[in-house]
C-alpha cells in the first residue's frame, strides 16, 4: 500500500514537472516569415512568382531552424539584470548607530553567454546580438535606523537598518547604433550589525559583521534593429525582400537576496570590505522579433511579415556571490566602489556616494 501511494505521488510530481517544463520550454523557432498580400499583375506568371515567394519564406524559416533556441543568451540576460538590481542593497560600508542613510549610485551587471541570432547564413555577417547579457541601473537607496520602528524581531534596534531603493535608467541615447536600453528597479531590505566594530589599534578598526537580506525586482528592456536582405531567383526572374527586423529582449526578475559582509577601516577614512551572498531568482527573459516590409519582383507585389511566439528562459534560480569593495569616509560622506562576482559567470559593478547621519 505504501509503495503504491509513493508511486502515485511520484507520478503526480512527474506530471507536474512535465507540465511546468512544457510551459517554460522555449519553442524551437521563435520567428516565421510570411509573404502576405500577394498580388500578381497580368500577364504575370502567378505560378512562378508565388513559388518564388514560397521559396523566400522557406529560405528564412529553414535558416531559423538551424539556429536553434536562444535559451542560454536569455538566461544570461536575466542573470545580468538581477545582478544590476541587487547592487543597490546596502551599498558600501555602513556602521551601526546611524539614524539615516542615503546613497546615490550606479549598478551594472555583465553576464557572459552566447549571442542571440535572428538568422544565420542569410546575411553576412549574421544578424547577431553581442554574446553577453548586460544590465545597468542608476538610482537611490534610503536607509532608516530600527530605532524609528516599534520593534523588529526582538533585535537591538540600534543595529538595524531598513532599506528601500529604486532606480530607472535610459541608456538609449548613449549607446546608439540602433540599440535602445531601458531599466527599472525597486527593492526592500533589512540589515543587522551582528558584531559591533572594534578598534584594534589607533589606525585599524575591525568593522564587524553585517547581515543583509532583501527582496528586489529588476526590469530590463532592450530593442535592436538589424537589416535583412533576401533574394530568390528562378531563371531570369528574381524576387527580393530588403528591410529591417526589430529584435526585442525584455527581462523581469524577482530576487531574494542574502549577504554577509565584513571589513576594516584604515587611517580613520579608508574602508576595505568583502562578503559572500546567496540569491534566489525567479522570472523570465523574452526575445521577440517583428518586421513588415514590401517584397519586390517583376509583376508581383507583396508584404514580408516576421511574426512568432517569443522565446523565453528563466534566470539561474540560485546564485552565489563574492563581494569586494572599498569606501573613503569624508566626514558623513562615503565614496564607495564595489565589485561582485557571481555564478554562473556574472560580474557586477556598483559605485556611488552615500551620506550617513
Amino acid at each position: 500500500m505504501k509503495k503504491r501511494a509513493f508511486s502515485a505521488r511520484a507520478g503526480l510530481w512527474a506530471t507536474g514537472i512535465a507540465i511546468l517544463g512544457g510551459l517554460v520550454a522555449p519553442p524551437s523557432k521563435a520567428f516565421q516569415l510570411a509573404i502576405t498580400n500577394r498580388v500578381v499583375t497580368p500577364p504575370g506568371d502567378a505560378t512562378l512568382l508565388n513559388a518564388l515567394a514560397d521559396s523566400l519564406e522557406s529560405q528564412f524559416n529553414s535558416s531559423l531552424a538551424s539556429v536553434g533556441t536562444q535559451e542560454n543568451f536569455l538566461r544570461q540576460v536575466g542573470n545580468a539584470n538581477a545582478m544590476s538590481g541587487r547592487a543597490f542593497l546596502s551599498p558600501g560600508a555602513l556602521i551601526a548607530n546611524r539614524d539615516f542613510f542615503f546613497a546615490y549610485g550606479f549598478g551594472s551587471g555583465l553576464s557572459l553567454g552566447e549571442g542571440a541570432s535572428l538568422s544565420q547564413g542569410i546575411t553576412t555577417p549574421p544578424n547577431q546580438l553581442p554574446p553577453v547579457g548586460l544590465g545597468a541601473k542608476g538610482g537611490f537607496t534610503f536607509g532608516v535606523s530600527g530605532k524609528k520602528f516599534p520593534k523588529l524581531f526582538s533585535l537591538d534596534a540600534s543595529r538595524v537598518m531598513v532599506f528601500a531603493s529604486f532606480s530607472t535608467m535610459d541608456l538609449s541615447s548613449w549607446i546608439g547604433r540602433r540599440i535602445a536600453l531601458q531599466s527599472h528597479h525597486g527593492s526592500l531590505g533589512l540589515s543587522y550589525q551582528y558584531y559591533l566594530p572594534q578598534n584594534w589599534t589607533p589606525l585599524i578598526r575591525f568593522n564587524g559583521f553585517r547581515i543583509s537580506s532583501g527582496l528586489s525586482y529588476a526590469n530590463l528592456d532592450i530593442r535592436y534593429s538589424t537589416p535583412f536582405q533576401l533574394t530568390e531567383q528562378s531563371g531570369p526572374t528574381s524576387m527580393s525582400w530588403s528591410g529591417t527586423v526589430d529584435l526585442g529582449v525584455n527581462s523581469d526578475v524577482w530576487s531574494l537576496t542574502n549577504e554577509v559582509t565584513t571589513g576594516f577601516r584604515l587611517f580613520w577614512i579608508w574602508n576595505l570590505y568583502a562578503g559572500i551572498g546567496i540569491d534566489l531568482n525567479v522570472g523570465s527573459s523574452n526575445l521577440t522579433g517583428t518586421s513588415s516590409g514590401p517584397v519586390t519582383a517583376s509583376q508581383f507585389s507583396g508584404t514580408a511579415v516576421v511574426t512568432g511566439a517569443p522565446e523565453s528562459a528563466a534566470p539561474s534560480w540560485v546564485q552565489t556571490r563574492a563581494i569586494f569593495g572599498t569606501q573613503f569616509d569624508l566626514g558623513p560622506i562615503g565614496i564607495f566602489g564595489q565589485f561582485t562576482l557571481s555564478t554562473p559567470s556574472v560580474y557586477g559593478l556598483n559605485f556611488g556616494a552615500s551620506l550617513m547621519l
